[in-house]
């Protein structure tokens, strides 16, 4: 007869032995092609939040062998007054890429990538309800008009740039976060966008939207997301961060099915006819109240190896496209005498396969 002692020890045992089986990799053990396309996102204004200088920061990020470039039409920067457009400094970040003819996704609208997400200028703060949380952004029919008026401007200006074969409408339009002060967009809207978009884009280019991966397996707003999203775009990437914190010291991680569902998510898009794409994959720190956490020289949230290691883990899924979230503090890192965020990216690019896992 079992003992109360061997009980709990066979109790222990069968729950040791059920982890092992739901973390057991799905796949042999072999080695891993890399995926087909290695990207990053640059962001003039997170150069600007770093203290580094936007062109000097984008050369240095071009001469790594990226396959593609997203780069990012803000707003507050292109139009500071009403029907006044500055492209000054997009057309030189484009310059740059034709320069080394890396293909651009250019991402547009009310909320394309970075902190504080929507990019308003002050005058449109000033005359639309911008902070609105109760109800879509666009529920405002003059902010909505005067948003399409915008993106229709932006794209007529890039739209004949040799290097640029992308448009991203918005940046995650379909997920409440936090983040982004749970301000949100309506599917009506976005759909108004992409049309005008689609009207006016060359025959060679594609149109990608992009959206969140919940990592809590009881939250299901990402598979509304996907279903939002499916049948307006020609790519559809999905932004993946695996150590988010919570507070100064603790930090959410995915559970096994986050990765079964971007695996599940991966074919079904693809039996769509819609290409996926990881659109960011992390590969800065995200520290509880910090930008880049300068005191600490390393961040629990990211490394390089973990980086990597989710690279591999995304080609092993299936993944041809990802885009690398943090090439600006690659290079404030580089800068700052420490050198091996930006060597082991650039390897990271430059290699074929990965070893077996």
């Amino acid at each position: 007869m079992l003992t109360r002692r061997d009980m709990l020890k066979l109790l222990a045992s069968l729950i040791a032995g059920s982890v092992a089986w739901w973390l057991r990799p799905a796949w042999p053990v072999r080695e891993v092609a890399r995926p087909k396309v290695i990207g990053t996102t640059f962001s003039q204004l997170q150069c600007h939040y770093l203290g580094l200088s936007p062109l000097e920061t984008l050369r240095a990020v071009l001469s790594l062998p990226l396959g593609v470039l997203r780069i990012c039409a803000y707003w507050k920067d292109i139009e500071p007054q009403p029907n006044t457009f500055d492209f000054s400094l997009l057309d030189a970040i484009l310059a740059e890429s034709e320069r080394t003819g890396v293909p651009v996704i250019v991402a547009v609208g009310m909320k394309v990538p970075r902190w504080p997400e929507f990019h308003f200028p002050p005058w449109v703060e000033a005359l639309y309800p911008t902070t609105e949380t109760t109800r879509p952004l666009d529920a405002d029919p003059n902010l909505a008009e005067r948003t399409l008026m915008y993106v229709e401007t932006v794209v007529r200006h890039v739209r004949d740039v040799p290097t640029v074969q992308y448009i991203q409408v918005e940046n995650e339009p379909f997920n409440r976060l936090e983040i982004a002060g749970n301000r949100y967009l309506s599917p009506a809207f976005v759909t108004r966008e992409v049309d005008l978009v689609r009207t006016l884009l060359r025959p060679h280019q594609r149109i990608l939207l992009t959206q969140a991966i919940d990592l809590l397996p009881w939250q299901n707003e990402d598979e509304v997301a996907l279903a939002q999203g499916m049948g307006l775009a020609d790519i559809i990437g999905f932004n993946v961060y695996t150590r988010v914190p919570i507070g100064p010291s603790r930090y959410l991680h995915p559970w096994p099915s986050f990765w079964r569902k971007l695996a599940r998510w991966r074919k079904r898009l693809q039996a769509a006819g819609i290409e996926p794409w990881i659109s960011e994959a992390q590969a800065e720190p995200w520290e509880w109240g910090y930008l880049v956490a300068p005191h600490l020289e390393n961040p629990p949230s990211a490394s390089p190896e973990r980086s990597r290691h989710l690279v591999k883990r995304l080609a092993r899924l299936g993944y041809d496209t990802v885009l690398l979230w943090g090439c600006e503090y690659w290079y404030w890192r580089k800068k700052h005498g420490d050198n091996r965020w930006w060597s082991q990216m650039q390897n990271l690019m430059e290699r074929n396969t990965f070893p077996p896992f």
